[in-house]
């Protein structure tokens, strides 16, 4: 095995959190998934300075394969400066010098940009506030462990940024003399049900608080102490600062702190830059350029008209942020042969759950064509998958349903208009959606009626010297449909769960009733069980078969 060969396989021994066996393995029956596949693409690019597209590793799954390919990317790289991604950003970030000891100030991000536009339009909705739950347990250090947290917030600059607007725009001033407010009540040793309730009620009211940007960092903590060994931090941000991928970032640092400081050894080395000189670097990066075919890419794809994708039932209101759920899982033993699946045809289990969903989609709406939106971590750049900050994108795909077609070549089609779409993941949707409103007069709601999500599970358990950091799976705020206004008509977020699935249809409870939203769950259920038996069988059929419910 050559040197490429061997750093490659220390790199999936890594991400797939198990060794790396024979060359013709496959990434995927390995356990790769789409968002590791993203880690892969930004560790090879900081082990070998080549830049690949997310494609390159559905297209080259083996290990031998992305060795020749990672290998003949070096060696261009080397003899022409070339990038193996056309649309790459050239160069990348780096880091800029900050004085020290004062503050400063940057541009906003391209994603910070648009959420500014809301924050300042909405500034009481609390929308775009996210609760983290974290259990301590152990004998742990309050006061070294609230140092740890001051040490990630310097680490992290987006952390104690405020945020204002200027003579050129808006900017965001990274403080120096920053505090991390924090709230502490101490309950006693309450039984498990009324430490749940405590809880609960306590996010409930954090997620409803708004922040004040202009003068408030964009986190705070609420301290709930049961004994002295056990409490729950409530981790509060505003997602102008903070995204999915940062939930395990912000633990990991903070645990990272808190044993450099009771074992005495060095903190955490520095980071390649900053979230602020990346926002600095992608606003240069757009201004010349950068960005245009993605941009121009996504004006195609997004122009109107649009399906029509409304269930059966669905109801006159639409104007209301109410939302209501319902519980959706996929079983071990379903799960299993989505994965059987997915490694037959190449692809993730992701695809798989996507390409069910939007059937589901189509035999109960009777659209002649699919569309969702997707999240993606959009941290493809050398050095972003260290830093906390808001990178997550939407993009909305379409695809056409063929009757004819059977299920693995529709599935086939779902893998490329995905792939296709990270090609061109760094424009925000709403600037394109912006341009698309000027330009075709379309309504924002047309385009974002369905949503869909597979989420990691969060590291369970983070240990540190003396106890553990537990981040919460999920956090429980009632049922009484104010918390989460969603966007869409409906979504769709499924959870890893242990060896099977779960989660929930979210969806505007003025729109549709609660039967029509089972029904959509029951064609899933049913599309699923079929495709992973017969995978040969029509797309006409299932979407006619589950379209009689």
């Amino acid at each position: 095995m050559n040197d490429t060969a061997e750093r490659l396989r220390t790199l999936w021994d890594e991400l797939l959190g198990q060794p790396v066996g024979a060359e013709g393995l496959d990434f995927f029956s390995l356990g790769g998934q789409s968002l590791i596949a993203t880690r892969l693409v930004g560790r090879i690019a900081e082990e070998f300075g080549v830049h690949l597209r997310l494609r390159d590793i559905f297209d080259h799954p083996t290990l031998a394969s992305l060795g020749v390919l990672v290998a003949a990317a070096r060696e261009r790289t080397r003899e022409t400066a070339a990038r193996t991604a056309d649309d790459a950003p050239a160069g990348g970030p780096v880091r800029l010098d900050h004085p020290p000891l004062c503050s400063y100030s940057a541009p906003l991000a391209l994603l910070q940009e648009r959420f500014w536009k809301v924050e300042r339009a909405l500034p009481e909705a609390a929308f775009f506030n996210q609760v983290m739950r974290v259990d301590l347990t152990g004998n742990l250090d309050p006061r070294l462990l609230m140092s740890a947290l001051r040490g990630t917030v310097r680490r992290h600059d987006v952390l104690r940024a405020t945020l204002d607007e200027g003579p050129d725009g808006p900017r965001q001033t990274v403080r120096t003399d920053f505090t991390v407010p924090v709230r502490q009540r101490e309950y006693g040793d309450l039984d498990e049900a009324a430490r749940e309730e405590v809880i609960r009620r306590a996010a409930k009211a954090e997620a409803r608080l708004p922040f004040d940007l202009v003068r408030e960092i964009p986190l705070r903590l609420r301290v709930l102490r049961f004994t002295a060994t056990r409490s729950a931090v409530l981790v509060v941000t505003h997602h102008i600062a903070f995204d999915g991928w940062s939930r395990n970032q912000l633990v990991a640092d903070v645990a990272a702190h808190y044993r450099a400081r009771v074992e005495g050894t060095a903190a955490p080395e520095p980071l390649a830059f900053t979230y602020t000189d990346f926002a600095a670097w992608q606003v240069a990066h757009r201004a010349v350029g950068g960005t245009d075919a993605s941009r121009a890419y996504w004006l195609d794809r997004l122009a109107a008209p649009y399906p029509d994708l409304r269930l059966p039932g669905a109801l006159g209101g639409d104007d209301e942020y109410r939302s209501a759920t319902q519980p959706v899982a996929v079983p071990a033993a379903a799960l299993a042969s989505v994965a059987r699946l997915a490694r037959k045809e190449n692809t993730t289990d992701f695809t798989v759950l996507l390409a069910v969903f939007l059937l589901a989609m189509a035999s109960r709406s009777g659209a002649p064509e699919t569309m969702a939106a997707i999240q993606v971590a959009n941290r493809r750049w050398p050095g972003t998958q260290k830093l906390v900050g808001l990178f997550a994108n939407t993009l909305v795909l379409r695809t056409p349903v063929d009757p004819a077609a059977p299920f693995d070549a529709y599935l086939r089609t779902v893998r490329a208009t995905l792939l296709e779409a990270f090609d061109h993941q760094d424009v925000p949707l709403e600037e394109v959606v912006d341009v698309l409103r000027e330009r075709d007069g379309i309504d924002p709601a047309d385009l974002l009626q369905v949503g869909f999500a597979l989420q990691e599970a969060w590291v369970p358990e983070t240990p540190v010297p003396g106890g553990s950091l537990r981040q919460a799976s999920g956090l429980a705020v009632g049922d009484d449909q104010e918390l989460d206004p969603t966007t869409f008509g409906l979504t769709m977020e499924l959870r890893v769960d242990g060896p099977a699935l779960s989660g929930y249809v979210t969806y505007k409870a003025d729109r549709y009733p609660p039967e029509a939203i089972k029904e959509l769950v029951a064609a899933f259920d049913g599309i699923l069980r079929t495709v992973t038996e017969e995978p040969w069988t029509a797309v006409g059929s299932l979407v006619a078969g589950q379209a009689a419910l």
